[in-house]
């Protein structure tokens, strides 16, 4: 592992002292956005060791528990398989059948549970699961269904068994719509992962694009890697969720003073965010992307044009921006950057030109929501006291 790191000198803009909450507040949202820098990186490194994407997911939803202290999920374990669901339900970053079928089971146990208003028991959830190991998400619907069904009061309405009924159908025909178009979507995903075909960004395709949406929208999501000879998920980033006694060598929160004006001190590893927070040509890149697609937006509250149509060029903007950033950055790295990888050297390497250019994104976003954190919490970078290559 590369010890060399950036120690972070802040100083507020302000002359106030942190609050303890708000000392508490940063850094926490800091070690958040920390963590996500180092799942997009951890992303890059997996897709070049030769993991699909089909087999890398995350949870629709947050980890809001503070530890989880093992690095894999193993879903034959019920314990495990519990805790797993009970974050949320998988997407794959490419089109995964597997996935989907464990993703759609989730997604009705949940459901039979809020229009039960309580839970279906935990062992009717992983006979479901050894279900779809044996190939029949039909009956794990079923047999979810009619434990639906034996949970009702003897006077539960009609509507209420409807309800039960119509999840159950829904969910199955979203099944059987993917199967039905199964065939394209598996040459389109070999074309795309040869660059033979250019992904249509003008029409977005749920099963390309949501994994990209979720990963953006969510504060702490958990990223794992689908093993489907094992029946585990390994956990991407699992050392930043562990507790620990000693602090993360690859971030340190090292100190914070009342001096004026007041300072906290970060020590982050390079390759996660010291090159990022540097970056200023970077920063005003993305602020011009940001120009252009407001005028965009302008531009449909100005003349009422249809909302799908400036949908589809705030789109076509946002990739020739990241095209020519990636142009540029494969530029500078013929050049040299003194044998230091930077996250953005590791997106660059991946070889399929939709994923390099919706990691790219997600990484500006994530770039523009540190700046924000800077902001709200009233501290800038000193450069003049930041160090560089101090040894882990």
């Amino acid at each position: 592992m590369d010890n060399k790191r950036f120690e972070l000198h802040f100083i507020r803009t302000v002359n106030e002292v942190f609050d303890p909450w708000e000392l508490s507040n940063f850094i926490n949202d800091f070690g958040n956005e920390y963590y996500k820098f180092d799942l997009i990186r951890n992303i890059s490194l997996e897709l070049e060791k030769g993991v699909l994407p089909e087999n890398i997911i995350i949870l629709n939803n947050p980890i809001k528990r503070k530890y989880i202290n093992n690095e894999y999920f193993d879903l034959k374990n019920p314990t495990m398989f519990n805790s797993f669901q009970s974050i949320g339900y998988p997407i794959s970053l490419y089109p995964n059948k597997e996935i989907l079928k464990i993703s759609l089971f989730i997604r009705l146990y949940k459901r039979l549970n809020r229009i039960l208003n309580s839970n279906i028991p935990s062992t009717v959830l992983t006979a479901g699961y050894q279900e779809l190991q044996n190939g029949s998400l039909s009956t794990a619907l079923n047999n979810l269904q009619n434990e639906a069904i034996k949970k009702l009061p003897k006077n539960a309405s009609s509507t209420i068994k409807n309800n039960i009924k119509d999840s159950k159908d829904e969910i199955e025909s979203e099944y059987n719509d993917y199967l039905s178009q199964e065939k394209h979507k598996n040459d389109y995903v070999k074309q795309l992962k040869n660059n033979e075909i250019e992904y249509n960004f003008q029409y977005p395709d749920p099963y390309f694009d949501c994994f990209f949406e979720f990963f953006s929208k969510i504060s702490k999501p958990l990223i794992g890697i689908y093993l489907k000879d094992e029946q585990r998920i390994q956990i991407i980033g699992s050392k930043h969720l562990k507790k620990r006694k000693d602090t993360l060598p690859e971030l340190d929160f090292k100190r914070f003073g009342h001096n004026s004006p007041p300072f906290f001190d970060v020590a982050t590893n390079v390759v996660q965010i010291g090159k990022t927070i540097y970056d200023t040509k970077k920063e005003q890149e993305v602020r011009d992307e940001q120009i252009k697609t407001e005028k965009l937006q302008q531009k449909y509250l100005d003349s009422q044009i249809e909302t799908d149509v400036v949908k589809r060029e705030t789109l076509q903007v946002r990739k020739q921006i990241l095209e020519e950033q990636l142009k540029q950055l494969k530029e500078n790295n013929a050049s040299g950057n003194g044998g230091i990888a930077t996250v953005e050297d590791d997106i660059a390497k991946i070889q399929n030109t939709h994923i390099r250019l919706n990691v790219m994104d997600v990484y500006h976003k994530e770039n523009q929501s540190m700046t924000l954190l800077l902001n709200r919490n009233k501290l800038k970078l000193n450069e003049s006291d930041s160090k560089f290559d101090i040894k882990a």
